[in-house]
């Protein structure tokens, strides 16, 4: 019975050992990547904003119809309307759709914007909860923003919202959003390059979600870019360059890109529609009920839509790309209670066994080319099965040391070895994304994330290195609670409450009369 037992032991060693060296590897290889196209994208970038300056061309840049689902926004609401009527790009509409508040989400929009009642096309080819009122702003807006419309329903989650926008919608793209987050002014435009590059491909695209704890908003932008005094912030800022910067720029150089985040994304408004747009008990495509189920949901709509476009498009041998942009297209708030940052957790890791499940049938075959040969088992190794694997590892590892069959040299040897790998890629993806290259021909510098200062970017590092100890047993925690509610069935989404983001004195009061 010992031997056997001792046995056990070193296989599950083995297994542990083997997974570390198979996910560094992996990661190591997307954060080579990643440095080589961050650079690529950055000067691309510059050129052709320099030849849109010499001659500028906004005939051919289709609609596009910001879609806004807000509940219980009222502290972000105006401020991010506002937001949004000041982005650059020269030909959109923006549909806010209230889902349900029970705050003044509704008011406050209608008394900044004057909104009132109005006849709006509204096409219910997407089934959702039902509209209770259309609204129409009457103030003037830029010439570039076609309408601002509000559709106030009743409550059914954040993809009926988005799903009863898509049917309010005129422009031949979407873009789904947070309320809550703040877009770059060139967002829109930034994240249409590769439809304008190539509109027969690209069907979604996105870019780098930013974090703006302990940054400055003015006038409805970006002001200035700093650090927050919190620990949990400052690790949340170097995983998400993690995420972003490292993993989804590299996958989406591989065209192996299964999540765009929800807080902002474009997609090809024809193709979401014949997929059956995004998923709700409501939905009443044929293609997403083959796929999905009948009266299926998920709590992480941002992934499944995109998954099953993917599935969608290969099944018809149609072509179809999703685009990862490296630039921080919005920037949104994180939070900043422990209790909140595991609720979030939990419910992004039940999402991604949701759609994993849902799609399952696509794994390890080559009819999905890389999306089932590559993307999905990445997704299922190295981040669905990671928290379960690195919990086996913190248990088997005290008791291969008490059964001696590893040594207290080899121990300290193999943990000082994944602490310093870790600081590499945390390390690495803090540099690649607050790189700075020169212009060329110009005085100006090239930047993802404008955090200055060697102090700035010490901390940052040295948060990488210390939400190893603690901040990251943290989150296994909650996704392991995640993994229990998933295998219960739970679709709830503990939503947290927002501070608001940080304006400059005397910012507030200077808007109070400007829509």
């Amino acid at each position: 019975m010992a031997e056997l037992l001792i046995a056990t032991i070193v296989v599950l060693d083995l297994i542990v050992v083997a997974y570390f060296l198979c996910y560094a590897g992996v990661n190591l290889a997307l954060l080579v990547i990643s440095s080589r196209v961050v650079p690529e994208r950055l000067q691309a970038h510059d050129l052709l904003a320099r030849r849109e300056e010499r001659r500028p061309d906004t005939t051919f840049y289709p609609l596009v119809s910001l879609i806004v689902p807000a509940y219980c926004e009222e502290v972000t609401i105006v401020e991010n309307i506002r937001n949004l009527l000041r982005l650059e790009y020269p030909n959109f509409e923006i549909v806010v759709v209230n889902d349900g508040s029970k705050d003044r989400t509704v008011e406050l929009a209608r008394e900044a914007f004057k909104m009132a009642r109005s006849d709006v096309d509204y096409d219910p080819h997407l089934g959702t909860m039902p509209i209770r009122g259309c609204y129409r702003a009457t103030v003037p807006l830029p010439p570039s923003v076609s309408r601002l419309v509000l559709l106030d329903k009743e409550n059914g989650g954040k993809a009926d919202a988005i799903n009863a926008g898509i049917n309010a919608s005129e422009g031949a793209y979407v873009a789904s959003m947070d309320a809550d987050s703040l877009l770059v002014p060139n967002a829109v435009e930034l994240a249409m390059q590769p439809v304008l590059d190539n509109p027969n491909e690209a069907v979604a695209t996105g870019g780098q979600v930013a974090l703006t704890n302990g940054c400055t908003v003015r006038d409805g932008k970006l002001a200035e870019v700093g650090l927050p005094k919190t620990w949990i912030a400052r690790f949340q800022i170097v995983e998400y360059m993690r995420s972003f910067t490292q993993s989804r720029t590299a996958l989406g150089r591989l065209n192996a890109l299964l999540i765009l985040s929800g807080v902002f994304a474009i997609f090809r408004r024809d193709v979401l529609v014949e997929a059956g747009g995004f998923l709700t008990k409501h939905m009443r495509s044929r293609t997403g009920q083959e796929y999905c189920g009948v009266g299926a949901e998920t709590v992480c709509e941002d992934m499944e839509v995109v998954v099953r476009l993917h599935r969608y498009l290969y099944e018809r041998e149609r072509p179809g790309l999703a685009h990862c942009l490296p630039f921080p297209l919005a920037w949104t708030e994180a939070p900043e209670i422990w209790l909140h940052l595991g609720k979030q957790r939990n419910r992004w890791y039940r999402g991604l066994w949701e759609v994993l499940w849902t799609h399952r049938r696509m794994m390890f075959r080559r009819r999905y080319g890389r999306i089932g040969m590559f993307a999905l088992p990445y997704q299922l190794f190295f981040e669905a099965l990671a928290p379960l694997l690195e919990t086996l590892g913190y248990l088997v590892v005290p008791l291969s040391l008490l059964a001696g069959i590893l040594s207290l040299e080899a121990l300290v040897a193999f943990m000082s070895f994944a602490l310093a790998f870790n600081l590499l890629l945390s390390a690495g993806s803090v540099a690649v994304s607050i790189r700075r290259l020169r212009a060329e021909g110009r005085s100006s510098e090239l930047v993802l994330l404008d955090y200055r200062g060697f102090r700035t970017i010490l901390v940052l590092v040295f948060a990488g290195f210390l939400s190893n100890l603690g901040y990251r047993q943290f989150l296994i925690y909650w996704q392991l609670r995640g993994l229990k509610d998933f295998l219960a069935g739970r679709k709830s989404w503990d939503k947290f409450a927002r501070q608001g983001f940080t304006e400059e004195p005397g910012a507030a009061e200077s808007r109070q009369e400007s829509p």
